[in-house]
Protein backbone atom coordinates (compact mmCIF):
# COMPACT_ATOMS: atom_id res chain seq x y z
CA UNK A 1 0.00 0.00 0.00
CA UNK A 2 1.60 3.49 -0.66
CA UNK A 3 1.14 6.24 1.31
CA UNK A 4 1.95 10.21 0.91
CA UNK A 5 4.78 9.75 2.68
CA UNK A 6 6.43 6.96 -0.19
CA UNK A 7 5.70 10.04 -2.81
CA UNK A 8 7.93 12.11 -1.29
CA UNK A 9 10.64 13.69 -3.33
CA UNK A 10 14.19 12.01 -2.00
CA UNK A 11 16.39 14.01 -0.31
CA UNK A 12 19.83 14.50 -0.13
CA UNK A 13 22.23 16.71 2.57
CA UNK A 14 24.95 18.91 1.73
CA UNK A 15 27.70 15.57 2.78
CA UNK A 16 25.43 13.53 0.69
CA UNK A 17 25.81 16.18 -2.41
CA UNK A 18 29.35 16.76 -1.26
CA UNK A 19 30.08 12.67 -1.12
CA UNK A 20 28.39 12.10 -4.69
CA UNK A 21 30.57 15.03 -6.32
CA UNK A 22 33.48 14.33 -4.67
CA UNK A 23 33.38 17.81 -2.81
CA UNK A 24 33.73 18.49 1.01
CA UNK A 25 29.96 19.42 2.42
CA UNK A 26 30.85 23.29 2.74
CA UNK A 27 32.32 23.79 -0.64
CA UNK A 28 29.34 22.18 -2.32
CA UNK A 29 27.05 24.83 0.05
CA UNK A 30 29.33 27.76 -1.19
CA UNK A 31 28.60 26.50 -5.10
CA UNK A 32 25.15 26.42 -4.10
CA UNK A 33 25.25 30.05 -2.93
CA UNK A 34 26.52 31.24 -6.19
CA UNK A 35 24.16 29.55 -8.69
CA UNK A 36 26.64 26.83 -9.64
CA UNK A 37 25.22 23.97 -8.74
CA UNK A 38 21.24 22.79 -8.46
CA UNK A 39 19.31 25.66 -5.89
CA UNK A 40 18.81 23.73 -2.60
CA UNK A 41 15.20 22.96 -1.84
CA UNK A 42 15.37 23.93 2.07
CA UNK A 43 17.22 24.47 5.00
CA UNK A 44 17.82 21.86 7.98
CA UNK A 45 19.24 23.18 10.91
CA UNK A 46 21.10 26.21 8.97
CA UNK A 47 21.89 23.19 6.46
CA UNK A 48 21.30 22.89 2.79
CA UNK A 49 19.20 20.55 1.63
CA UNK A 50 18.31 19.27 -2.12
CA UNK A 51 15.99 17.55 -3.74
CA UNK A 52 17.82 14.44 -5.15
CA UNK A 53 16.55 14.44 -8.55
CA UNK A 54 16.80 18.02 -9.08
CA UNK A 55 20.50 18.18 -8.00
CA UNK A 56 22.11 15.33 -9.82
CA UNK A 57 19.96 16.24 -12.79
CA UNK A 58 21.41 19.80 -13.15
CA UNK A 59 24.84 18.71 -14.48
CA UNK A 60 22.95 17.01 -16.96
CA UNK A 61 22.09 20.50 -19.39
CA UNK A 62 24.53 23.56 -20.44
CA UNK A 63 24.31 26.80 -18.00
CA UNK A 64 24.42 30.25 -18.17
CA UNK A 65 28.24 30.53 -17.48
CA UNK A 66 31.44 30.32 -18.47
CA UNK A 67 34.98 28.99 -17.55
CA UNK A 68 38.32 29.65 -17.82
CA UNK A 69 41.41 27.64 -17.88
CA UNK A 70 45.36 27.61 -19.23
CA UNK A 71 45.93 26.48 -22.07
CA UNK A 72 49.08 24.37 -21.18
CA UNK A 73 50.73 21.89 -23.15
CA UNK A 74 48.46 18.89 -22.06
CA UNK A 75 45.14 21.10 -23.42
CA UNK A 76 47.08 22.27 -25.96
CA UNK A 77 47.45 18.63 -27.41
CA UNK A 78 44.15 17.36 -26.45
CA UNK A 79 42.35 20.12 -28.35
CA UNK A 80 44.29 19.17 -31.62
CA UNK A 81 43.09 15.98 -31.40
CA UNK A 82 40.07 15.74 -29.82
CA UNK A 83 38.64 18.81 -29.79
CA UNK A 84 38.19 18.72 -26.23
CA UNK A 85 39.42 20.15 -22.74
CA UNK A 86 39.62 17.48 -20.24
CA UNK A 87 39.95 17.59 -16.23
CA UNK A 88 40.25 15.29 -13.58
CA UNK A 89 37.31 15.79 -11.16
CA UNK A 90 39.60 16.34 -7.93
CA UNK A 91 41.24 19.20 -9.88
CA UNK A 92 38.42 21.16 -7.69
CA UNK A 93 38.81 23.67 -10.16
CA UNK A 94 35.88 23.38 -12.99
CA UNK A 95 35.24 19.77 -13.32
CA UNK A 96 31.83 20.26 -11.99
CA UNK A 97 31.17 23.07 -14.41
CA UNK A 98 28.57 23.04 -17.37
CA UNK A 99 29.39 26.10 -19.14
CA UNK A 100 28.00 27.19 -22.01
CA UNK A 101 31.81 29.04 -23.48
CA UNK A 102 35.32 28.12 -22.26
CA UNK A 103 38.47 30.25 -22.71
CA UNK A 104 41.60 28.54 -22.81
CA UNK A 105 44.50 31.52 -21.51
CA UNK A 106 47.42 31.26 -23.92
CA UNK A 107 50.84 32.10 -22.19
CA UNK A 108 51.48 35.68 -23.51
CA UNK A 109 48.11 37.12 -22.15
CA UNK A 110 45.73 36.12 -25.45
CA UNK A 111 43.29 33.83 -25.64
CA UNK A 112 41.13 31.65 -27.77
CA UNK A 113 37.14 31.34 -26.89
CA UNK A 114 34.93 28.53 -27.40
CA UNK A 115 31.54 27.33 -27.40
CA UNK A 116 30.99 23.79 -25.38
CA UNK A 117 28.87 21.57 -27.58
CA UNK A 118 28.39 18.61 -24.77
CA UNK A 119 29.82 17.72 -21.12
CA UNK A 120 31.24 13.79 -20.71
CA UNK A 121 31.93 12.23 -17.42
CA UNK A 122 33.67 9.33 -17.02
CA UNK A 123 33.79 6.80 -13.17
CA UNK A 124 31.98 9.57 -11.87
CA UNK A 125 28.33 9.31 -9.67
CA UNK A 126 27.25 12.32 -11.61
CA UNK A 127 26.20 12.61 -15.36
CA UNK A 128 27.46 15.09 -18.31
CA UNK A 129 25.09 16.43 -20.82
CA UNK A 130 25.27 13.46 -22.51
CA UNK A 131 26.17 9.65 -22.50
CA UNK A 132 29.81 8.82 -22.40
CA UNK A 133 30.96 8.11 -26.02
CA UNK A 134 33.13 4.86 -25.92
CA UNK A 135 35.74 7.02 -28.64
CA UNK A 136 36.20 9.69 -25.98
CA UNK A 137 36.69 6.36 -23.17
CA UNK A 138 39.56 5.37 -25.63
CA UNK A 139 41.69 8.67 -24.87
CA UNK A 140 44.65 8.08 -22.90
CA UNK A 141 45.68 9.79 -19.91
CA UNK A 142 49.26 8.52 -18.63
CA UNK A 143 49.21 5.67 -20.79
CA UNK A 144 45.70 4.59 -19.62
CA UNK A 145 42.38 5.12 -21.37
CA UNK A 146 39.85 7.27 -19.31
CA UNK A 147 37.56 4.47 -19.77
CA UNK A 148 38.37 0.88 -18.74
CA UNK A 149 41.18 0.81 -17.18
CA UNK A 150 41.35 -1.73 -14.26
CA UNK A 151 41.81 1.64 -12.13
CA UNK A 152 40.49 4.04 -13.78
CA UNK A 153 40.89 8.11 -13.09
CA UNK A 154 37.35 10.56 -12.86
CA UNK A 155 37.36 12.58 -15.68
CA UNK A 156 35.34 15.55 -17.03
CA UNK A 157 35.45 16.32 -20.80
CA UNK A 158 34.31 19.30 -22.61
CA UNK A 159 33.56 18.88 -26.01
CA UNK A 160 34.51 22.12 -27.78
CA UNK A 161 33.99 24.37 -30.63
CA UNK A 162 36.33 27.31 -31.50
CA UNK A 163 34.25 31.25 -31.49
CA UNK A 164 36.91 33.41 -31.58
CA UNK A 165 39.50 35.14 -29.81
CA UNK A 166 40.50 37.41 -27.43
CA UNK A 167 43.70 39.72 -27.85
CA UNK A 168 44.76 40.48 -23.87
CA UNK A 169 43.18 38.63 -20.84
CA UNK A 170 44.40 39.84 -17.44
CA UNK A 171 45.52 39.15 -15.16
CA UNK A 172 47.90 35.88 -15.35
CA UNK A 173 45.69 32.33 -15.46
CA UNK A 174 47.69 29.67 -13.69
CA UNK A 175 44.06 27.24 -13.21
CA UNK A 176 40.66 27.21 -13.92
CA UNK A 177 38.08 29.93 -13.00
CA UNK A 178 34.54 30.66 -13.47
CA UNK A 179 33.24 33.83 -15.49
CA UNK A 180 29.86 34.94 -16.67
CA UNK A 181 29.22 34.55 -20.04
CA UNK A 182 28.20 38.77 -20.46
CA UNK A 183 31.66 39.08 -19.91
CA UNK A 184 33.08 37.04 -22.72
CA UNK A 185 30.78 38.12 -25.20
CA UNK A 186 31.77 41.87 -24.39
CA UNK A 187 35.62 40.79 -24.21
CA UNK A 188 35.36 39.84 -28.23
CA UNK A 189 34.21 42.78 -29.35
CA UNK A 190 36.46 45.16 -26.86
CA UNK A 191 39.56 42.29 -27.50
CA UNK A 192 40.16 42.60 -23.70
CA UNK A 193 39.21 40.60 -21.07
CA UNK A 194 39.81 41.95 -17.15
CA UNK A 195 39.01 37.97 -15.31
CA UNK A 196 36.46 39.09 -12.67
CA UNK A 197 36.90 37.22 -8.77
CA UNK A 198 34.33 34.35 -7.84
CA UNK A 199 32.97 36.98 -5.69
CA UNK A 200 32.28 40.05 -8.26
CA UNK A 201 31.02 36.91 -10.85
CA UNK A 202 28.98 35.21 -8.77
CA UNK A 203 28.17 36.85 -5.57
CA UNK A 204 27.11 34.57 -2.68
CA UNK A 205 23.22 34.74 -2.18
CA UNK A 206 23.02 33.44 1.34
Amino acid sequence: MTTWFDELPEVITRADFGALVGRPPRSIELLAYRGLVADPAFRNRNKLVWNEEAATGWFRSLHNHAVIVPANEQAMQDLAAHNAYICPLDSKHVALARPRMLVMYQRGGSGTVFGVDAVETFNQEIDGTRSPNPQTGRILRDGKPLEGDPFPGQWTVFHLREAGTIGRITPAIQQGRYLRVDDVLDAMTSDHLAVPTLDEAFPSRK
